[in-house]
């Protein structure tokens, strides 16, 4: 049974890695870019915005391809094109360069990050269950902001922006492609029997309850989602303008991390009786508490302290439902593909996030940025309340209560 834990351990480290270097550099190098290269703010964060929406078109390929072939080489492969994408960061003279290789990284991305590797460890033959295995895989990753963000913050200092991507490119490359090759060559599931991974008395979705309960999940995830891109990259300078110093803001924001470990660590622990649907309700509550901490408190170290961590708890708790809300309401056949075309619809209307929020920064302040995070946040709340919930008696589902695992 021990054996069957590493797959998810390996793929947590690799989280780490690949959030740490793909996502969370950017909210301490590309400033300082902008600098260097000519460009304002927003314009960087524009051009990572655009990066984000064109990498994401790929997302449902790389999900098809897990369904398809498993995810041992999917996440190889897309290792080795991440860390080298990084390592070209590391040249780049011109905004079109910069374009070209943000593109490239955020493309990468999407063979690596948490959705490849949810359905790359739903894919294998294990007695964990995959539900449990998705919130092993987040408890990892996070510690990813926790990490990155003082050390990339280091590295700059020590060495500029350009060495630090070549040393965040090698280190990339050194940890995630022996753990991607090695942990995931065990024997997977037929995907044509797939199985849901989960309690026999969660159904399925059918009918239109299935059709509906997809729409306004989506929706609410891009809502939430929202938000990820956004503090990721502007939490630092957004903390800043609160009257914290860049010091004071990069240790409030690796307090995210550690509660996000929190938070997933809670999540793992009472996993067997929480149905997803709860688990997502209490991530959004986290969430808005700790917004409303920074709007009211934030000025105050104790206030962007606490706001850091019950954000922190409430998204590393929203990570898990993202994996496991689809899987319960849904199934587990062509979870990957769903997995994928959820995320290219995200990818396509969030990558705006940093620029808008970046702008709204620039023009008016952190404080009114963080506030519009919070009403973008309100409106993730309010369409939650309209996912159907399939453990009802209802007409669409009731005929699966007869279906063991959902099928």
């Amino acid at each position: 049974m021990t054996r069957d834990y590493w797959p998810a351990i390996g793929l947590g480290l690799t989280q780490i890695m690949g959030y740490g270097t793909l996502m969370y550099a950017y909210a301490v190098l590309l400033p300082h870019m902008a600098e260097d290269l000519g460009l304002s703010l927003s314009s960087i964060f524009g051009i990572l915005s655009l990066g984000l929406f064109f990498g994401g078109l790929v997302s449902p390929i790389a999900g098809t391809l897990v369904d398809r072939f498993g995810g041992r080489w999917v996440m190889t492969v897309g290792s080795v094109v991440a860390g080298s994408s990084l390592i070209l960061l590391s040249l780049v003279e011109t905004r079109a360069q910069l374009f070209a290789a943000i593109l490239l990284a955020e493309s990468a991305g999407m063979f690596v990050l948490y959705n490849v590797a949810f359905a790359s460890v739903a894919r294998l033959d294990l007695k964990v269950p995959a539900t449990r295995s998705i919130s092993i895989i987040t408890l990892f990753g996070g510690v990813a902001s926790t990490i990155f963000w003082p050390v990339t913050l280091w590295l700059y200092n020590s060495f500029g922006w350009s060495q630090t991507w070549v040393v965040l490119g090698v280190a990339y490359l050194v940890v995630t492609v022996p753990i991607h090759a090695l942990l995931l060559n065990g024997p997977e599931r037929d995907p044509e029997k797939a199985t849901t991974a989960v309690q026999a008395d969660w159904p399925e979705l059918t009918g239109a309850a299935r059709r509906r309960g997809m729409f306004w999940m989506v929706i609410s995830f891009v809502f939430s989602g929202y938000l990820m891109g956004a503090v990721m990259t502007l939490w630092v300078t957004n903390v800043q303008d609160l009257g914290q110093t860049a010091a004071m803001a990069a240790l409030a924001g690796a307090v995210i991390g550690p509660f996000k470990t929190v938070g997933r660590f809670f999540e793992m622990v009472i996993s067997r009786n929480m149905y997803p649907l709860f688990t997502y309700a209490l991530a959004l509550g986290l969430m808005f508490s700790g917004f409303l901490a920074i709007l009211s408190l934030g000025f105050t170290l104790p206030g962007i302290l606490l706001g850091a961590a019950l954000y922190g708890m409430g998204d590393g708790i929203k990570t898990i439902a993202r994996g496991t809300l689809p899987l319960a309401l849904f199934g587990a056949k062509g979870y990957g593909a769903r997995l994928g075309w959820i995320s290219f619809v995200q990818m396509g209307v969030n990558a705006s996030a940093p620029f808008v929020f970046a702008w709204i920064t620039q023009s008016f302040g952190g404080w009114w940025s963080f506030a519009a995070m919070t009403t973008v946040l309100t409106l993730a709340i309010a369409t939650f309340f309209l996912i159907p919930d399939p453990r009802r008696d209802t007409d669409d589902t009731a005929q699966d209560r007869r279906l063991p695992e959902g099928q």
